[in-house]
């Protein structure tokens, strides 16, 4: 059974008459008045002139500064780093505006932005830009300094943050626009890691410009659903589609470069936190007339522990968005009670799919907080079953697969993981999940991350929820261990906000799960778990740790 959008609202926008009309390409379907690359997408942004863009590192700038800006290290990069259309280039710099001037600069070339995580070590650094072929960076003066000796080794070329500067400050050049097609890639971002090396994720221009305004769209959905739910109407100088957009996460990340890309398009100003601090986004809540935020759940729970949540310190704010994962209930009940009048909202997606398969929110969201929603206009998805590989019945577990004109095109220098990847047209995303008798999805869980203890199957996920929601459960992992008998054993590690005895947690969860989901051993721990950049619980490592001290 194939899974598609059947959300009112959605499909009002989408339909012939709507702002978001959906036609049939040779490439699928693209919306009809809408960017179908980056570079258009960009060149909208362009035109938006002395609108203010971005507040960075207490400077503002508009869009005309950014550009121009842009424009002289588009020039730079073809005549002295000779850079052609179809070239991969490294971005390693922090969010701001010289990251925003170079990755414009970039695709006005032709190039396609290699997005490298600026957390990493110099080998895993190393090997990302290896990967994908890129022998030009552009990096600032931190990561200069921990790639300089990869890049001699290599014959990469660096880009310095005084080049940059030196570019600013010399003679205007005009954006030269080099023409590139749908099928061409744009952007590479790489996997999280959170269960091994990352992956070079290519997505084409076609599928980013898609990606754009499918999120512009969802904006608009949730603006709607807002008016329908709340009787209050949003001001059009109000709506998703012009509201200031807070940019608090990594660049490297899609939560980073979509509200960059999204907001530069719909022509919003941008305010960009370099550095995650609760206080200082409620600082910015009541100083810029913000009606939306989109976050991930980890920095959606630091406002709701924070002194100042509430309704009256929330400024303007009309939506909470949330991505990455999914929001334990705790946070979504507190949400409820301390921001009545706030409309929250949450997206499910991964790298691979540009981020982008469903979404929920409203009263529905509230009423079903486990549930990631509804499929998204264009997007086909499919619960395919591990027995036989055929579709699951509603309600039926089974693997997430997904297709759509905004999926990857492949994994850079990786065809046998691609070929793994998406079969016979399908993203197989490598969640488990399924979906109900009204069409809302649901994750189980990783399909890496499912535990067979004594042949029965049990996800972490639901092992997490469980303990997380015990009060004195600050943070959760479950994960298998070898097990003589059973194969794996359930086996978790908790971080506590209070004093608990394990025994006593797994007395808790013997009351909500099955016998065999419960842990055989919890262990106490006192420092945080390691999380990725995109605050997810990095599983890699915190194996990798188990391994060594065990």
């Amino acid at each position: 059974m194939i899974h598609r959008c059947i959300d009112p609202v959605a499909l009002a926008l989408t339909a012939p008459d709507g702002p978001f009309a959906l036609i049939d390409t040779p490439h699928g379907p693209r919306f009809r008045d809408h960017p179908h690359t980056i570079t258009g997408v960009l060149q909208t942004a362009q035109a938006h002139g002395s609108r203010r863009m971005v507040e960075a590192a207490g400077q503002t700038h508009s869009y005309d500064d950014v550009f121009a800006r842009a424009g002289r290290i588009a020039h730079a990069l073809r005549e002295d780093y000779h850079v052609q259309p179809g070239d991969y280039v490294a971005l390693l710099m922090t969010a701001g505006v010289d990251w925003m001037a170079s990755f414009i600069a970039v695709i006005a070339t032709g190039g396609a932005a290699v997005l490298v995580n600026t957390r990493c070590v110099a080998e895993e650094m190393a090997h990302a830009i290896a990967k994908v072929g890129a022998r030009i960076l552009i990096a600032d003066p931190e990561r200069t300094a921990i790639i300089r000796a990869e890049a001699d080794a290599a014959g990469w070329r660096i880009v310095e943050q005084a080049d940059l500067a030196a570019m600013a400050a010399g003679p205007d050049h005009a954006l030269a626009w080099g023409l590139r097609g749908e099928a061409d890639p744009a952007v590479v971002l790489f996997t999280s890691g959170t269960t091994g090396f990352p992956k070079a994720v290519r997505i084409d221009h076609g599928a980013m410009a898609h990606v754009v305004a499918l999120a512009g769209m969802a904006g608009e959905m949730q603006d709607r659903r807002f008016t329908m739910e709340s009787g209050r109407a949003v001001a059009p100088e109000r709506g998703s589609a012009c509201s200031a957009t807070v940019i608090a996460s990594p660049m490297f990340h899609f939560s980073g470069v979509m509200p960059f890309l999204r907001g530069a398009y719909f022509g919003a100003p941008l305010f960009v936190l370099p550095k995650w601090d609760v206080e200082t986004a409620y600082d910015l809540m009541e100083r810029e007339p913000l009606t939306r935020l989109a976050f991930v759940p980890t920095m959606l729970t630091d406002l709701m522990a924070s002194p100042r949540a509430g309704p009256d310190n929330l400024g303007a704010i009309m939506v909470l968005s949330n991505g990455a994962a999914s929001l334990d209930l705790r946070t979504v009940e507190r949400l409820r009670v301390a921001m009545p009048d706030v409309m929250v909202a949450n997206t499910y997606g991964q790298t691979e799919s540009a981020a982008w398969i469903s979404t929920i929110c409203g009263a529905d969201y509230l009423a079903h907080p486990d549930s990631v929603g509804y499929v998204l206009p264009s997007v086909e998805l499919r619960i395919v079953r591990d027995a036989d590989g055929q579709d699951a019945a509603p309600g039926e577990h089974g693997e997430i697969c997904v297709r759509g004109p905004h999926m990857m095109n492949s994994y850079v220098g990786d065809p046998a993981a691609t070929a793994e990847t998406i079969r016979d047209g399908w993203l197989r995303t490598g969640d488990n999940g399924w979906v109900d008798a009204d069409g809302r999805l649901y994750l189980a869980d990783r399909r890496k991350n499912m535990i067979i203890s004594g042949g029965e199957n049990v996800y972490c996920a639901e092992v997490e929820r469980v303990l997380g929601d015990h009060p004195a459960v600050a943070e959760v992992i479950a994960y298998g261990r070898p097990d003589d008998r059973l194969g794996e054993r359930v086996e978790a590690t908790v971080v506590l906000r209070t004093a608990a005895d394990p025994e006593d947690l797994r007395t808790y969860a013997r009351t909500r799960l099955a016998g065999y989901k419960v842990p055989k051993m919890i262990h106490l721990r006192d420092l945080p778990l390691p999380r990725t950049p995109t605050m997810k619980i990095d599983r890699g490592t915190f194996r990798r740790d188990l391994e060594t001290n065990s």
